[in-house]
């Protein structure tokens, strides 16, 4: 198939072709000088070269081109053999159909394949877009690929960081930095733990510029808490599931978020949230890393209430939540120590139910226990920050007064053996006032050693109860 250039060229050389027969049909001389006429010779030569100039009138102008150029060969070539009295030459004429025939069979052909090469052209140029989109989404999807490998990376490096965390300030701060490195979104990130006792959400860490109003958690927080389940949030003045006359406080602070529930089991036991004053900030992909965070912060904070708990079984008694005898003694070595090294002074009380085997003996062992952690919850509700209560033994208490001298911790006895008096006790349906006797021993006006000063408190507290009972002695 010829291009447009060389359509050009045979157009250009058919209209050559034809000015130049023309001109020798009709300035040429009827009969030559050796008296052979035109015709003999020349008219052969010059139907063939009409032919051909109609030939390429067609492969090179097409059907309108062609068609004119047929014509006008036609009456050009009659009308010479009439200049030329040549009749008999008319005949070849009918040449020029056959060469216009062929001219629009190559014509016809030509065009067939143009427009059968147009439209593969056209399909090819289909499939090459068609395969560059899919080319591109293949790109994009790598590129997904790895931004989601990277994260998930990252989640493994997460997951080795909170195994090796145990306590509650580390991960909780562990789980804010990671959190913000793996979902990279501006805005807070907040974390919230359930209070077990209240059953309510209590701010534990965040991360972010905003101030914190809802410290508890306000609907959306709630709303994990009832349910369970992950929550995402575009914009928080047109989701339906939240009243807008509850969402009208947090329009201030932020309009999307995602929040991930932390679980133990079928249990929330805490929240992790993300929200941004930018509207539709937060995707699915984002809620689905911040669940599996969640996740993780989840067995993290299990696994250190698991390590508290061990701790607390190692140090406190079980039944009274009160420290065990042995870690009393240790830290009484640690605060006689510092008081004797700076002159401070240092008291100890020795407290003992009175007539406890007596309801031992009436009631069960059952209702001695609820007796005892009964006084128990007395005493530490009278104690200041950095006093230590111990069982001793059995049902006595011991109680560390560090700074406290001997008149403030006769006084502090005083108060604490009033207020369990008047703290009575419901045993099957009966209420029973109980009463304890107290000892008292303080350094440095009793004792000067560390032994002494226990066993002057133990002998003041048998003193005690020698002289009738819920009394106080300190001399």
């Amino acid at each position: 198939m010829a291009s447009p250039r060389d359509r050009s060229v045979l157009g250009i050389a058919s209209l050559i072709v034809y000015i130049t027969l023309s001109y020798l049909l009709f300035a040429a001389r009827p009969v030559t000088e050796t008296g052979l006429t035109l015709s003999n010779i020349v008219i052969p030569i010059i139907v063939l070269s009409f032919n051909m100039a109609i030939i390429l009138s067609w492969m090179g102008f097409g059907l309108f081109a062609g068609m004119i150029m047929f014509i006008i060969s036609l009456f050009t070539a009659l009308a010479g053999v009439l200049r030329s009295h040549s009749y008999s030459a008319a005949i070849l004429s009918w040449s020029f159909i056959l060469a216009a025939l062929l001219g629009y069979r190559h014509w016809k052909t030509c065009n067939d394949i143009e427009y059968r090469t147009q439209l593969n052209s056209e399909k090819i140029e289909e499939e090459i877009n068609i395969l560059s989109d899919g080319l591109r989404k293949k790109k994009a999807e790598t590129r997904n690929l790895e931004e989601r490998l990277l994260r998930y990376g990252m989640l493994k490096n997460v997951a080795e960081s909170l195994t090796t965390t145990l306590t509650m300030e580390d991960i909780a701060t562990l789980i804010m930095e990671k959190t913000s490195a793996t979902i990279k979104k501006d805005g807070r990130i907040l974390l919230f733990l359930v209070d077990i006792q209240k059953q309510e959400l209590m701010l534990s860490a965040s991360q972010g510029p905003a101030r914190i109003k809802a410290k508890k958690g306000d609907i959306f927080d709630k709303w994990v808490l009832k349910h369970g389940i992950p929550l995402i949030v575009e914009d928080v003045t047109q989701d339906f599931r939240f009243p807008g006359k509850e969402t009208e406080a947090a329009r201030e602070y932020f309009k999307s978020l995602i929040t991930a529930p932390l679980l133990s089991g079928d249990k929330v036991i805490g929240i992790l949230r993300m929200d941004s004053p930018q509207g539709g900030l937060y995707t699915q992909d984002d809620l689905r890393l911040l669940d599996i965070l969640g996740g993780l912060g989840s067995v993290a904070i299990q696994n250190a209430l698991l390590y508290s708990w061990v701790q607390d079984l190692a140090i406190r008694d079980s039944l009274t939540g009160l420290f065990v005898r042995r870690y009393f003694l240790n830290r009484l070595h640690e605060e006689f120590s510092r008081a004797a090294a700076k002159g401070n002074s240092l008291s100890l009380l020795m407290l003992d139910i009175d007539r406890f085997k007596w309801y031992n003996d009436r009631y069960g062992h059952a209702t001695g226990d609820i007796v005892l952690k009964h006084i128990t919850n007395t005493i530490t509700g009278s104690l200041r920050e950095g006093d230590i209560a111990a069982r001793y033994g059995g049902e006595e208490i011991v109680i560390l007064l560090a700074g406290a001298d001997a008149k403030n911790a006769r006084k502090k006895a005083e108060n604490i053996r009033k207020k369990i008096e008047k703290s009575p006790v419901i045993v099957r349906r009966e209420k029973h006032n109980i009463t304890v006797s107290v000892g008292v021993s303080s350094y440095p006006e009793d004792s000067a050693l560390e032994e002494d000063l226990v066993k002057e408190a133990d002998e003041r507290l048998y003193k005690a109860k020698s002289l009738g009972r819920n009394r106080v002695c300190a001399s």
